[in-house]
């Protein structure tokens, strides 16, 4: 099949533990189909796409994808297989972690992120999510610039974990209420494409927690 090296580049990719566990690998996508992703982003009118949105935020009820905000879809049949029970299973079976694929929908979308945008510290169970996937690739790489990994909410960047931002690179995670991370801003335009792996109405373990943090 068109898309089956995608399963074993997870397979082969190291898990990384420090803060938590993590997988951050290079070279995750053959360049034809980076290139799908890369056309993608670029056929979006991002004014729009920041105005409208919130129109296409589906929820779980809907079938197990949500619409890429605006873009061509020429990478549809690639996110299609991202974001398959297939390639679920296997990111599951690298975390050793067993949730069942029937409380799960998937929620993915291109990002971009402007030179002097960050995002502040937090963890994604908050919005429900089990897992994530992103891919990126910036017109160059850096050794920064990619997500902050952290021990705890408002860790200083400079003791954090933070990943390099390379062309085809990918990072995954399974979200937890301890899994901090952030968005150092700086000089660089980030472009992405990112999925989340999320728990259906009801189905969150943390969901105490989860209403104890916005509580705070």
């Amino acid at each position: 099949m068109e898309f089956d090296y995608i399963i074993d580049n997870i397979r082969n990719a190291k898990v990384f533990t420090v803060p938590w566990p993590y997988i951050n690998t290079t070279d995750f996508l053959k360049i034809e189909h980076l290139q799908l992703l890369i056309d993608d982003w670029h056929s979006i009118d991002w004014k729009l796409h920041e105005e409208k949105k919130e129109e296409y935020i589906r929820s779980w009820e809907e079938p197990n994808w949500v619409r890429d905000y605006f873009s061509a879809e020429s990478s549809k049949n690639l996110k299609d297989f991202l974001s398959s029970k297939e390639v679920f299973d296997e990111i599951q079976n690298k975390f050793d972690v067993d949730k069942n694929w029937e409380n799960i929908w998937v929620k993915r979308m291109f990002k971009r992120d402007d030179p002097g945008h960050g995002d502040y510290s937090h963890t994604d169970v908050t919005v429900d999510s089990h897992m994530v996937l992103q891919i990126f690739f910036p017109d160059q790489s850096y050794n920064e610039f990619g997500t902050v990994l952290q021990k705890y909410e408002e860790e200083s960047f400079e003791t954090a974990v933070e990943l390099p931002m390379q062309i085809n690179s990918v990072t995954m995670f399974v979200n937890t209420p301890t899994t901090w991370h952030a968005v150092k801003p700086g000089n660089r335009l980030r472009k992405s494409y990112i999925q989340r792996f999320l728990y259906k109405e009801g189905h969150n373990p943390y969901h105490e927690q989860k209403l104890i943090q916005l509580a705070g």
